[in-house]
């Protein structure tokens, strides 16, 4: 049985969850996609994880709200497919927790309503 803990008594405890550092996903974002990335240069590889948390840090002027989604490659097909999204309605930190269970995964900004934002996101896995 890996990864999991052994009591004093030899009974296994439960899944040890091992972290990475946040590293940089995106940066610098001041447009919505418009598409989605042409492969997984950019995206991040949550080979041997279960979920990956965005980090996301977003400011912007006349700010009513943006969207972001998680995007999952499917290595059969060369192809993203749409995960779950999320509407932010403010400025400021936001977290994401997306269940990667492996894939590539890859944030989009898909809407965006005001005058101007800036994104950036980092990620780490567990």
């Amino acid at each position: 049985m890996a990864n999991v803990r052994i009591d004093e008594n030899g009974v296994p405890k439960g899944p040890v969850y091992e972290h990475t550092s946040p590293a940089a996903h995106r940066s610098g974002v001041t447009a919505v996609d418009t598409s989605d990335p042409v492969n997984t240069s950019g995206a991040v590889d949550c080979a041997g994880y279960h979920q990956c948390r965005f980090d996301i840090t977003l400011t912007g002027t006349g700010f009513t709200s943006l969207e972001v989604q998680a995007l999952f490659w499917n290595s059969r097909q060369s192809l993203w497919f749409a995960g779950g999204s999320r509407k932010l309605t403010s400025t400021g930190r936001h977290a994401l927790a997306v269940d990667a269970q492996g894939a590539y995964v890859f944030l989009k900004v898909t809407a965006f309503s005001g005058t101007s934002f800036s994104l950036s996101a980092d990620y780490a896995l567990s």
